[in-house]
């Protein structure tokens, strides 16, 4: 099967909406399912941007030479060119590794929360922080759906609900209340996450680029220290893996944005 799938609804003017799914190694096969055959989708403002990418080396989305990939820079570029608001990266992930994503010390391994489960298998959370902090607003809505690769119908409709409750909203309030209506403990615990990422990793990398402006950084030991300051002055509750995410995010933001 090919599974390199491009489709474009609405007009250009309005809410901008990212479907991407395929992201790295065989995903695709089972994500490409969950994109083409999503059915209820009303775009009345704005337009939805929906693609699947083919197979590829896999490297994790944590990894910031994942954004120098074959895949990981046509992600950027389809960022870049629609700047969307709502965004969504469609996974899969198979079952002995479910324990990865959900494991409740995520955070201090991975420097991200756990994935919170939804319905039969199908699970949520934000992207990953090193493009959540650079292309992303603060109140948009980038999201992950994680479903178990070669999915079971019911994993699909949980996805396609998921899809077409946000391709069918314009903003992440709209669309965060639709979800409380039918998951309300899993959106309360999404929004806590969002809650301690505004409050932490958020500002600091905001802090981290002013800083950056008003120094010369000649090596990664000269980001480093700035990193350093900006956390102790700021008293930024971000554990070791974090702080070393803020670094890859600002080289992102600097080879992206300046």
């Amino acid at each position: 099967m090919a599974v390199e799938f491009f489709k474009e609804i609405g007009v250009k003017n309005g809410t901008s909406r990212l479907f991407i799914g395929g992201l790295h190694g065989k995903e695709g096969l089972s994500t490409i399912h969950a994109l083409k055959n999503i059915k209820n989708i009303n775009v009345t403002e704005g337009s939805l941007v929906m693609c699947n990418l083919s197979p590829s080396p896999y490297l994790s989305t944590l990894d910031p030479l994942y954004y120098l990939s074959s895949n990981g820079s046509k992600l950027l570029d389809l960022i870049k060119n629609h700047q969307p608001e709502i965004y969504l990266e469609l996974h899969c992930y198979h079952p002995e590794k479910s324990s990865k994503l959900t494991v409740c010390n995520r955070k201090d391994i991975f420097g991200v929360p756990a994935l919170i489960e939804l319905k039969y298998g199908v699970l949520m959370g934000s992207v990953s922080p090193l493009i959540r902090s650079v292309f992303f607003g603060l109140h948009d809505f980038p999201f992950i759906l994680e479903m178990p690769c070669n999915p079971s119908t019911r994993s699909l409709e949980v996805s396609q609900e998921i899809m077409e409750i946000t391709a069918n909203s314009s903003n992440r309030v709209e669309i965060m209340k639709k979800l409380g209506k039918i998951y309300p403990q899993q959106v309360k615990r999404l929004d806590n996450y969002f809650h301690e990422f505004s409050l932490n990793f958020w500002p600091a990398f905001q802090e981290v680029k002013q800083e950056a402006l008003k120094t010369d950084l000649k090596n990664f030991k000269d980001l480093d220290q700035l990193i350093s300051r900006v956390i102790c002055k700021g008293n930024f509750d971000l554990n070791p893996i974090q702080i070393g995410q803020l670094g890859q995010a600002f080289l992102i933001f600097r080879e992206y944005k300046i």
